[in-house]
């Protein structure tokens, strides 16, 4: 009996597992063989868990029907370009085999095209109209071939004739896209002119989103000063080339080329780059190729506005949502001769399908490998389309996801506090900016905090004016009727050391009234003293302190962790005793007049602007909003300006120059001041180099 009721507990107990099991499923997911990062608000780079996974691989084997009724083995062989239909439907050209492969949405072989009227060579890019027409650049050839959905040849479209193309122009199209209304975009190979605009017809409309010319430095300063017989004798700065090309269902332009400055386009029916401005020169860790020298082989855009840029170079995927925002970049190790499944080896191009899947195609694989997003990425898509149409209180579920998934994934906390701020709970809204590290929302948001402060006590603030105009009122007219005197203590004598500190501080503010006289006074009347230059000091290094750890958040966007007090009084002292040294021995080279010790209290009472205004100027910046920035930033330029004044008047009055002989005096400072630095780093370096190798020749020795 007890054996039975035993077996039936068991029973039991592995029908409501079973239950359990079915009613919430447990997704397992397998550990991807590469790293997926993003950055923050900072620029920092964030490591998170994966946005995509590696699902399955497709062409891996392609059989085809021979002229024998055969089945024969054909792989791909460098292929080049790949197009995904509305219905998911998978189109490779594959290009050194001279056809293009179609494919169902599962990867099933479903036709090849090939053309034999009109056989195809070394086809490279590919695009499937909503009608079915197929589009094919027809690279070889120098050509576009349109196919209609039976893949018989309806249209060529052959190197465009026209006035405004030169002979020298070479059509040779490796990508193409075509817009709702027929228009044909082309990419050429080489063409630094830009994109060919085809019309319908196939006649030249123009040139499309050509780039702008990369000009240095130095060619700006030639342009500026040769004449145009040397300028012709230089080698001629062109437009980088445009790469590839894709279009999204709203019919905007993307672009991928070598530009350093606009490395990706986003172009509206003119050609105006609506992401103009934007970098995309994203560092990726662990690699020395620099943005510039970048090869973004693709581009593509799935259904939400995500876009998606393979670099070839350094074999990574980056995305960006549809206003241009760094979402994830991955990148893993490249075995040479053991392919794994997740790791490209030379992606050539890049598609995604209805869910968002991505599909990379690997020239060097010969095969199309597919990527899932994860729970994660998916998390991340929709909360980002969401907060993009402005839905905010929907996005806030998949923020928090976002958040419990990975709590470093800071531009999540941006999504919650648009979500806040929309809300109206301002407070919370400004505390997650400052997270997010958007500055500008976190303005925002005490705006709107101030806002319904000075709306609650407004009452209170009108009449605490008019209780001050009020007694004002009846002060000024009671010292008009009552002789009233007020003894002022400067007159009272002082005596001894701390009167003659009191009168060498109190000097430094006439300074700032009689600079030339004040500087004067402190060489030829002993107006100032060490004692006095080092209490100055420690008050603008303690301004320092505060103007970094206490200005708002609004005009001082770094993290606490980044603002180390020790490393602002390691810059502050050597660059003060550097200028110090510097300046004096400049001026003891240069005909100068001043010692040691008129120097150094000189340039210490110059500095006197910031140990007054460094304080308030931090305490102003707590009750201002990003829209009164020009007033903080004019106050600090003053208090910085003047200060640059006072060291220069200290100069000129100290070491007796005219004008012209400070401006030398400032600028050998400035020279001597890198010098002496370069030479501290080379003297630290060999010295470190040194011991080094003596101690090395001790353990040696001592073995």
């Amino acid at each position: 009996m007890h054996v039975y009721r035993s077996k039936y507990k068991l029973a039991l107990a592995l029908v409501c597992l079973i239950s359990l099991w079915a009613a919430c499923p447990l997704s397992v997911q397998a550990e991807v063989p590469y790293s997926t990062f993003t950055k923050d608000s900072y620029d920092r780079t964030i490591y998170t868990q994966p946005a995509y996974a590696p699902s399955r691989v497709i062409a891996r084997d392609i059989y085809i029907v021979n002229e024998k009724g055969e089945q024969t083995y054909s792989p791909l062989k460098r292929p080049q370009g790949i197009y995904i239909d509305n219905h998911d439907e998978i189109y490779i050209s594959d290009t050194d085999n001279n056809r293009i492969v179609q494919f169902s949405p599962e990867g099933e072989v479903k036709r090849v095209l090939t053309i034999p009227d009109s056989p195809l060579n070394q086809p490279q890019g590919i695009f499937v109209a909503d009608n079915g027409d197929i589009y094919i650049a027809d690279t070889g050839n120098k050509r576009i071939v349109r196919l209609n959905k039976d893949g018989e040849l309806e249209q060529q479209y052959a190197r465009p004739e026209s006035r405004f193309i030169n002979e020298s122009f070479i059509y040779e199209p490796t990508n193409m896209v075509v817009d709702q209304r027929g228009f044909i975009y082309v990419v050429s190979n080489g063409s630094y002119q830009g994109i060919v605009q085809l019309d319908p017809e196939g006649d030249f409309y123009g040139f499309f989103g050509t780039n702008a010319t990369d000009a240095s430095l130095m060619d700006k300063i030639r342009a500026a000063f040769y004449s145009k017989e040397q300028l012709s004798r230089q080698v001629r700065l062109l437009p980088s080339t445009i790469r590839n090309i894709d279009i999204d269902a709203d019919g905007f332009i993307y672009s991928v080329s070598g530009s350093s400055s606009e490395q990706v386009k986003k172009l509206n029916i003119r050609g105006d780059n609506l992401w103009k401005g934007l970098s995309f020169g994203t560092k990726i860790p662990d690699t020395d190729t620099p943005s510039s020298g970048r090869v973004l082989a693709d581009i593509t855009v799935d259904h939400d506005g995500n876009m998606t840029v393979i670099d070839k170079t350094s074999n990574v995927v980056l995305q960006y949502d549809s206003s241009g925002k760094l979402l994830f970049y991955w990148r893993g190790p490249v075995a040479v001769g053991t392919p794994q499944v997740g790791i490209n080896q030379s992606p050539v191009a890049v598609a995604t399908n209805s869910k968002n899947e991505l599909f990379i195609l690997d020239d060097a694989l010969n095969l199309l490998q597919v990527f899932k997003p994860t729970e994660f990425g998916t998390a991340v898509h929709q909360a980002y389309s969401l907060t993009q149409q402005g839905k905010y209180q929907e996005s806030e579920d998949y923020w928090n996801k976002v958040v419990k998934l990975n709590a470093l994934y800071s531009p999540a906390y941006k999504g919650l506090a648009q979500a806040a701020f929309y809300n109206g709970d301002y407070d919370q809204a400004r505390e997650l900016y400052e997270l997010a590290g958007d500055s500008t929302g976190y303005s925002d948001a005490y705006w709107q905090l101030r806002l319904q402060w000075f709306q609650r006590h407004f009452p209170l603030l009108a009449n605490c004016v008019l209780v001050v105009a009020v007694l004002a009122m009846l002060w000024s007219r009671l010292k008009r009727m009552l002789p009233i005197s007020i003894p002022f203590t400067s007159k009272l004598r002082l005596k001894g050391k701390n009167a003659k500190l009191i009168r060498q501080l109190k000097h430094a503010f006439f300074i700032l009234k009689h600079p030339l006289e004040g500087f004067s006074d402190l060489r030829y009347l002993n107006r100032g003293g060490y004692l006095s230059a080092f209490i100055l000091l420690l008050t603008v290094v303690i301004m320092l302190l505060v103007k970094t750890y206490y200005t708002s958040f609004t005009f001082n966007p770094i993290p606490v962790a980044d603002q180390s007090s020790s490393s602002i009084l390691t810059i502050f002292i050597v660059t003060w005793f550097s200028w110090v040294v510097c300046n004096y021995l400049i001026g003891a080279i240069y005909q100068g007049e001043a010692r040691f010790k008129d120097v150094f209290v000189g340039s210490s009472y110059s500095l006197l602007p910031i140990a007054m205004l460094g304080l308030p100027l931090a305490l102003v910046s707590n009750v201002m909003t990003m829209s009164e920035s020009s007033i903080y930033h004019a106050l600090e330029s003053v208090m910085v300006v003047w200060s640059g004044l006072l060291f220069f008047w200290n100069i000129q009055s100290l070491q007796n120059y005219s004008f012209g002989e400070t401006v030398i005096n400032v600028l050998l400072t400035a020279f001597s001041m890198i010098v002496l630095w370069v030479l501290i780093f080379i003297f630290v370096g060999l010295s470190s180099e040194l011991l080094n190798f003596t101690y090395t020749i001790y353990q040696e020795v001592t073995m």
